[in-house]
């Protein structure tokens, strides 16, 4: 039989084994009389410790929770039980929530004379407790201050919960909405739309709608509401949640924006500009039907919306528009000119712009491309420039023919009208007045070389109305050489033709056999002697040019001393040979006629270079 002493032991051995500190405290003393194991756990120090140290026990309670053991010591001198939860601080410094319950035992007297209980750690529970309170609390806050409502209603939409904004959103009130049906906020036209996707609900779906409610005052409200239905645990409908925003001012923007872009679509398909948009990776984004028509007219391509540039441009132009485009980033825009032949040989003229569009951050999210035909602008633009250009130049034909009357013809006259007087005051002999004659008519003969000279300058600055064709540069040297083939025979002259990259030119023939006859002859005229003479020419194609080079080995000009005067008419710089000096005068006059410059490099013993350029012009320009 077991003694009274073993079976405190054993109860003391499953005290000991349990989490809960079981304990025995001296009330009159204050003293720990028993305490378990668990202690050490719960409060970092022994059970000896507490015996030990008097006091112990209750300076580990929290300062702020003193009040709290007080009041449960007052409960146990009045023989009730007492529970509570207070803080205790652990040996370590932390602090622990703990819930004690402690059974008072009185003497006969009715004094308090011991107190037994349990104590066990409820920290993580205050700590789980918290945490719910303060989701909850922030839940609740969230749901009260959002900016958008939150509605739900039961199985029989009735209204079961609404926040402040959905009460705000209507102008009624939380308490006024509670209970009322979801149809009392709508018309009978939003109320037939509603009752159509309130049974989509009870089925599961799940929408997002933009709905028109009636508020308080009667004014309609339009709101974008995200619902969800509300299912129970064994998957009965219960009801639906509603987020609800309301978009009333957005839907009026929107109709507004939409009328405004009907109108602007309207300006944008109606003006004579062609507009593409591109976005930042050059993919079409929109287009006008100015942009549509010149498109198909003019690439014979179709646009649509989200092609890419690279599909629209040929692959050789690409490099130009990657090149253009870098300008329009770095300048904003940029623009130039392009010209187009007709089948009637007509030409028509556009003027492109490109802008680059920022996004907030000043960042290129996309580029614009207007295109414009300025086809009238530009021939009228020509026509003043042909015009002022005609005028400049005949003005200088009027200053070079008055220095050409008063001086080429001048002299021949005088001579004549002397000769006359002679033939007045003296009575000659027959070989005297024949003499007289002669001189006579060889002044006659040089006015009517004057008046020749300058009536084929004027012929050549008439309207050319001669029949353009392919000339082939190789064609007018060959025959250049036949009709001088002796010359180039007896001075050993010696062609150079590089011909191959440009090799005609669509123009009157008979003018560019003149350029070219007056330049070769030039260069055997003046060669130099001892050196055999070589003419090179060469043709180049440079974009919307031909350029066409002759360099000989000749005796050259000094263009220090005659620059100036190097194309006048009658201008000579070498007396040594014969001429008249309009070789180079014709060469210029009929070079510009055509379209075209001219210019020369030279040196006194190094030869001769003139670089000729012509607009590059096909069959129909």
């Amino acid at each position: 039989m077991q003694t009274q002493e073993s079976n405190h032991d054993n109860l003391m051995a499953f005290f000991d084994a349990m989490d809960e500190v079981f304990f025995s405290v001296d009330m009159v003393n204050m003293q720990v009389l028993q305490i378990s194991q668990a202690c050490e756990k719960l409060y970092g120090y022994k059970p000896a410790d507490f015996i030990a140290a008097n006091g112990l026990w209750f300076n580990l309670v929290h300062p702020e929770d003193n009040d709290i053991v007080v009041n449960e010591q007052k409960k146990l001198e009045q023989g009730e039980q007492a529970s509570s939860q207070f803080r205790i601080i652990h040996k370590d410094g932390t602090t622990r929530w703990v819930e004690k319950k402690t059974i008072p035992i009185l003497n006969p007297s009715g004094s308090l004379i011991r107190a037994e209980g349990i104590i066990r750690d409820i920290t993580s529970v205050k700590a789980e407790k918290e945490t719910l309170r303060l989701s909850e609390e922030l839940y609740r806050q969230i749901v009260e201050t959002a900016q958008e409502g939150i509605w739900t209603i039961d199985e029989n939409e009735k209204t079961n919960f609404v926040n402040i904004k959905i009460a705000e959103i209507l102008g009624y009130s939380a308490e006024e909405m509670m209970g009322k049906e979801l149809y009392d906020f709508m018309d009978e036209e939003g109320k037939a739309y509603a009752i159509a996707c309130m049974e989509r609900r009870r089925n599961g779906a799940k929408e997002n709608l933009n709905i028109r409610y009636v508020k308080k005052n009667g004014e309609d409200v339009w709101t974008n509401i995200s619902a969800n239905p509300i299912f129970d645990k064994t998957g009965r409908y219960k009801g639906a949640l509603a987020m609800v925003t309301d978009i009333t001012q957005s839907k009026q923007d929107q109709e507004a924006l939409q009328k405004s872009e009907a109108n602007l679509r309207a300006i944008f398909d109606n003006t004579d500009i062609a507009y593409v948009l591109f976005d930042d990776e050059l993919n079409i984004v929109s287009f006008n039907a100015q942009a549509q028509k010149y498109s198909e007219e003019r690439r014979n391509k179709t646009l649509k919306t989200g092609q890419a540039m690279k599909g629209y441009f040929p692959a050789e132009r690409m490099a130009f528009m990657e090149e253009m485009l870098d300008k329009v980033v770095r300048n904003g825009s940029a623009e130039y000119e392009l010209s187009y032949p007709k089948n009637d040989g007509t030409v028509e003229w556009y003027h492109i712009q490109w802008f680059v569009i920022k996004n907030s951050e000043q960042n290129p999210c996309g580029f614009v491309v207007a295109n414009k035909n300025i086809t009238a602008h530009k021939i009228a633009g020509l026509e003043r420039e042909r015009i002022t250009a005609d005028l400049i130049q005949q003005n200088k034909d009027l200053e070079q023919f008055t220095y050409i009357i008063s001086h080429n013809l001048r002299a021949p006259v005088a001579n004549i009208i002397g000769l006359s007087y002679l033939v007045d005051e003296k009575d000659g002999t027959l070989t005297e007045m024949r003499e007289v004659l002669e001189k006579a008519a060889q002044s006659a003969k040089d006015i009517d070389t004057v008046i020749q000279d300058l009536n084929h300058i004027l012929q050549t600055r008439k309207v050319v109305n001669e029949q353009k064709e392919t000339v082939h540069f190789n064609n007018l040297v060959n025959d250049i050489k036949v009709n001088m083939q002796h010359i180039i025979a007896d001075e050993n002259v010696y062609f150079e033709c590089a011909f191959d990259e440009a090799s005609a030119i669509f123009s009157i023939r008979s003018f560019m056999y003149s350029i070219f006859y007056n330049i070769i002859s030039n260069s055997i005229k003046y060669r130099r002697a001892g050196i055999v003479p070589l003419i090179h020419i060469e043709s180049h194609q440079h974009k919307d040019k031909i350029r066409l080079t002759f360099k000989d080995n000749g005796k050259g000009i000094d263009l220090d001393k005659n620059a100036a005067s190097l194309f006048g008419l009658y201008k000579r710089f070498d007396t040594t040979m014969e001429g008249k000096g309009m070789g180079l005068f014709m060469v210029k006059t009929q070079v510009e006629a055509l379209g075209g410059n001219v210019k020369v490099k030279s040196k006194l013993t190094e030869g001769t270079e003139i670089i000729l350029e012509f607009p590059f012009t096909k069959p129909g320009d």
